[in-house]
């Protein structure tokens, strides 16, 4: 009988959390960088944000009036450039790598009225999986050079001349602070911060970062 009464209970949560779920769009730029402590491709480099951006859908699950649970689903991009510090014919001049994501970040959201709408603020976990991209490179005086990056954890061999390989799998913490207002837009500005290596060179250690300007759109319930 007991079982019964939860599972009958179970099922009206879900049901009535199931009739509160707002669906929705988010995109946006993304200034994707990268922490590296590895003997580089580049040598004597500096780095430098790569222009990048975001794009996917989401679900707004309200547990109370002021807080809900976010997840998401988004095609991201992330990555840096970098450039030696001495330009020499034995260097490359520039270097862009460009490791594009499927990623699922579950936000914990608390949300305050303010105005015509409400504040924003919260944070959670995200889940990437690699699913290709490029190395870039420029050398002085040479025609533009690309390899493939392959998201497919086997070691990457220093002067390897067609491929870059990387671990398959990111874990990140995200933070965000924005608005959502009454008519279901939504204008947010977060960061994200990856914990695992993205390299596969011996040595080498390579965290996602990024810095996410965002704009959504929430459908109206049915």
């Amino acid at each position: 009988m007991k079982k019964n009464i939860l599972i009958v209970v179970a099922l009206l949560v879900v049901q009535m959390a199931t009739a509160q779920v707002r669906f929705g769009l988010k995109a946006g730029f993304t200034g994707a960088s990268m922490k590296l402590t590895d003997p580089a491709d580049v040598p004597d480099r500096n780095e430098f944000m790569l222009p990048a951006f975001h794009a996917g859908i989401l679900a707004d699950i309200p547990l109370a009036k002021w807080f809900s649970i976010q997840p998401a689903l988004y095609y991201s991009v992330a990555g840096y450039r970098t450039r030696p510090e001495q330009s020499t014919g034995n260097y490359y001049y520039i270097a862009k790598f460009r490791y594009n994501y499927l990623e699922l970040p579950v936000n914990f959201l608390f949300k305050q009225r303010l105005g015509q709408g409400k504040v924003v603020a919260g944070f959670g976990p995200g889940l990437s999986c690699g699913i290709g991209g490029k190395a870039t490179y420029i050398r002085e005086g040479t025609k533009e050079e690309t390899k493939k990056v392959k998201f497919d954890g086997d070691e990457t061999v220093p002067g390897n001349a067609n491929e870059i390989h990387a671990n398959p799998v990111d874990v990140s913490a995200n933070f965000l602070l924005g608005y959502e207002f009454n008519e279901g837009f939504i204008l947010t500005a977060g960061y994200s911060s990856g914990f695992i290596n993205v390299s596969t060179r011996e040595n080498s250690e390579e965290l996602n970062r990024s810095f996410r300007i965002s704009f959504g759109y929430l459908f109206p319930r049915k």
